[in-house]
């Protein structure tokens, strides 16, 4: 177990240096890097959840347990959040994750193994699978990564979820659990995880990178209005819902007339929460040009923190 535990945290440690070496390395990444962030600090949780299991299993600490089992949520919840950074939802997706995370915690305080075993399997692989069906979200618009990220999520999920059956239909001290789900495999498994999530993460950036200069190319070369982006309201229903349907149907007229002062010709997104335009401009400078008429027509700083500017995207790949 010690050794298991080990590889685990060693796992976790080498996916963390990588990606905030490549996250110092590359400012494009810096500039659009929300998601690496969630993945630095799910990994972290990742990485204390090893160490806190370890700390138990040595000293019999239940509030090490604990810890380390809200912890292990947070791995992949924080994931799941940070991919809402590129299609939208991030505070929703956070909600969840913290949700989720929160009743592993309070059944592991209150009742302890082995319920709370069986809850936080199930709970990973909720957490897992709502993770593997985010990651094929168009608004990624990269292949390879999202591919790698649904497919190693869909695993842990399914992995999980035969971890439980197993406990709970022949017992959690049984000949096949000891073999294939005690602590040993699903240690491998965790720092497998670990590791398949840090490069898939790296591949969605590089691949969208790769397809914001591909689009700039093509707009340069065929299209003198530049390449095409996407201006969001965040999650329109979590919007209508906190600040009403009014103000929030207001709040997207708002942020289509902003967006046709800089293109006249922006359309309607298909999904009615904003616009697509056609611009030369970088992110940022778009960015900087709808929040400053935002902010004219009355907006408020939380309000106009909710506008996201991305890659259009068309059938996955960027527009």
């Amino acid at each position: 177990m010690l050794t298991a535990g080990c590889a685990l945290v060693f796992a976790c440690l080498m996916t963390i240096i990588g990606l905030v070496v490549l996250f110092t390395l590359r400012p494009s990444w810096r500039r659009r890097g929300a998601l690496l962030r969630f993945g630095i600090v799910g990994a972290l949780s990742a990485t204390a959840s090893s160490l806190l299991y370890l700390v138990h299993t040595q000293t019999g600490d239940p509030a090490s347990l604990v810890i380390s089992d809200i912890a292990m949520v947070l791995g992949p919840g924080l994931i799941f959040a940070g991919l809402g950074s590129l299609g939208g939802g991030v505070l929703a997706r956070g909600g969840i994750a913290v949700s989720l995370a929160a009743v592993v915690g309070v059944v592991s305080a209150a009742i302890g193994l082995p319920v709370s075993l069986a809850v936080k399997v199930l709970i990973m692989a909720v957490i897992c699978g709502l993770t593997s069906v985010a990651a094929r979200h168009p608004a990624i618009a990269a292949r390879r990564g999202s591919w790698l990220l649904a497919a190693t999520m869909a695993v842990y999920a399914l992995f999980s979820v035969c971890r439980a059956g197993v406990g709970l239909t022949l017992g959690w001290d049984s000949a096949l659990y000891r073999l294939g789900f005690s602590v040993a495999p699903t240690t491998i498994a965790g720092a497998v995880l670990v590791l398949l999530s840090g490069a898939a993460l790296l591949m969605i950036l590089s691949d969208r990178s790769a397809a914001l200069a591909a689009q700039r190319s093509r707009g340069a070369s065929g299209d003198d209005r530049g390449p095409a982006w996407t201006v969001t309201l965040g999650s329109y229903e979590i919007v209508r819902t906190a600040l009403g349907a009014a103000r929030a149907d207001r709040m997207r007229e708002d942020l289509i007339a902003a967006a046709r002062t800089l293109d006249p010709g922006a359309v309607v997104e298909p999904a009615g929460a904003g616009a697509r335009l056609r611009s030369p401009s970088e992110q940022r400078v778009i960015e900087r040009a709808l929040r400053a008429r935002l902010v004219a027509a009355g907006w408020s700083p939380g309000e106009v923190g909710l506008v996201s500017v991305e890659v259009a995207v068309v059938d996955g790949v960027g527009a």
